[in-house]
């Protein structure tokens, strides 16, 4: 078997794969997390909880799941906007795209204003 050789640190990446929000905004999300150690992160439940690790904001399986379910829900309806908008973000010439760029971008305001009043109704319900 040949030893394999370790590769420098200054090599060029073979796969780009851009980290999770939560790996990328680590120290920020540490500092200024938008949940309660502790509580649920699942509006429709909310319940306290002893995390087994410290990044846990669900206090189960099934909350993860419903919550990566909401994450899929919504994130499904911005992605096209989002790229849309990336695209002609810095366009300065054609009126066109320019005008495509802010309804992407109004679009994308309205969905996340949407979501956080969809959160904020379902913590409502059960009690919040």
């Amino acid at each position: 078997m040949t030893p394999q050789m370790p590769s420098p640190a200054d090599a060029m990446a073979r796969h780009f794969h851009l980290e999770d929000f939560r790996s990328a905004a680590s120290i920020e999300l540490s500092l200024s997390p938008p949940w309660r150690s502790g509580i649920c992160f699942l509006p429709d439940c909310g319940h306290v909880f002893v995390p087994g690790r410290p990044w846990q904001i669900y206090c189960s399986a099934a909350c993860e799941r419903a919550g990566t379910a909401e994450m899929r829900k919504w994130g499904h309806r911005m992605a096209f906007a989002a790229l849309v908008w990336r695209m002609g973000k810095y366009e300065q010439r054609d009126d066109g795209i320019r005008d495509l760029t802010r309804a992407a971008r109004r679009y994308l305001t309205n969905v996340q204003s949407a979501w956080l009043a969809d959160r904020q109704q379902r913590a409502a319900d059960r009690g919040m």
